[in-house]
């Protein structure tokens, strides 16, 4: 059996059993404008429509899977993330987590699947990131971190600010339109809207202005969790 079939399957048989043991499960579904990663455009700048669910233990363990339509300009048309990680609160202001990410391209076969691991500690509303991949976007890729920082505030009474910085670094020359590393940024604010959450937010890079998929942009949206 392949290894991502394995995985897959590893994961879909204990998402099976995880309902009679869970604490909450609970599911999202959004519409957005645009699908950015790391600063990236997934779509080409064009519409996607996303969704997941996750399962959440009372031992502080999850399980989750989302999807997303992408558009590499290739015959790629889905992604599909697996996940697992635990997370634990020290006290009432510091937290932390470890997660496990298994990034899967269906139309792709395994040319495009890899594995990410991601630390996080959020310190009176301060996110603290670190991801590791031993070989981005596919077998045989080089190795990759992420380091990342975020920020959430509260604009009245249901309004949030979210505030994220991070830095792709890749063990390979030029990897990123002939950069090595690159910065990314986001500001987004978030309200209710007809039982659902609106979104905008500018999303950007300091890659080529050229690059229009990492250019400065605004991105809408609109999710729902169920």
């Amino acid at each position: 059996m392949k290894k991502t079939c394995l995985i897959t399957a590893l994961f879909t048989a204990f998402a099976a059993v995880s309902p009679a043991v869970a604490q909450e499960i609970s599911g999202n579904v959004s519409l957005a404008s645009d699908y950015s990663f790391r600063g990236i455009s997934q779509t080409s700048r064009d519409f996607a429509i996303q969704g997941g669910f996750d399962v959440e233990f009372d031992s502080g363990f999850s399980i989750g899977t989302w999807a997303s339509n992408v558009n590499f300009g290739d015959s790629t048309s889905m992604e599909l993330d697996l996940y697992m990680g635990f997370s634990r609160a020290i006290n009432d202001n510091v937290s932390w987590g470890a997660s496990f990410i298994r990034f899967e391209y269906p139309s792709e076969g395994e040319a495009l699947d890899y594995i990410e691991i991601q630390f996080d500690l959020e310190i009176m509303g301060i996110g603290l990131g670190l991801d590791y991949s031993p070989e981005y976007v596919g077998s045989g890729g080089p190795s990759f971190t992420y380091p990342n920082a975020s920020y959430s505030v509260a604009l009245g009474d249901s309004a949030s600010l979210d505030l994220g910085i991070g830095i792709s670094r890749a063990d390979a020359d030029g990897f990123f339109a002939g950069e090595d590393s690159y910065v990314d940024y986001s500001a987004t604010i978030t309200t209710p809207l007809a039982g659902a959450d609106f979104s905008i937010g500018l999303v950007g890079t300091n890659l080529d202005d050229d690059i229009a998929d990492a250019a400065n942009r605004v991105i809408v949206g609109l999710s729902k969790s169920l």
